[in-house]
């Protein structure tokens, strides 16, 4: 019970199995490829730096069920990536554990996540 709240579980970074996942927000009339190709190489670069990320580009589920699906297992980082972030080239970053919210530029994003 320690590791859980209303909403799901609350996994600590260290030993989630997954420890972000990025998800890309669409609607019907967006350009949905830059926005995925953009989510694909920040998977990426997270990656790269060792961190566990997953993408979730599935097509036939909207935002918010995304959110509660990963929220229930537990991720303590949501990377939400829409059409005016990425205009301002920057990410969404939630945080499971406390519910922050916090707009992170591009570059550098694995240093971010990392502290």
């Amino acid at each position: 019970m320690v590791h859980g709240d209303d909403k799901g579980l609350v996994l600590p970074p260290s030993v989630a199995q997954t420890q972000v996942v990025i998800i890309p927000v669409l609607f019907k009339d967006d350009d949905a490829t830059k926005l995925l190709e953009k989510a694909e190489e920040l998977r990426k670069v997270l990656k790269a730096a060792k961190i566990r990320v997953e993408l979730d580009d599935r097509e036939n589920y909207n935002p918010g069920f995304k959110y509660n699906h990963w929220e229930l297992r537990g991720v303590p980082l949501r990377l939400e990536l829409g059409k005016k972030d990425f205009e301002k080239q920057e990410v969404r970053m939630c945080k499971r554990n406390d519910g922050t919210k916090s707009q992170v530029k591009w570059d550098g994003i694995a240093e971010t996540i990392l502290a």
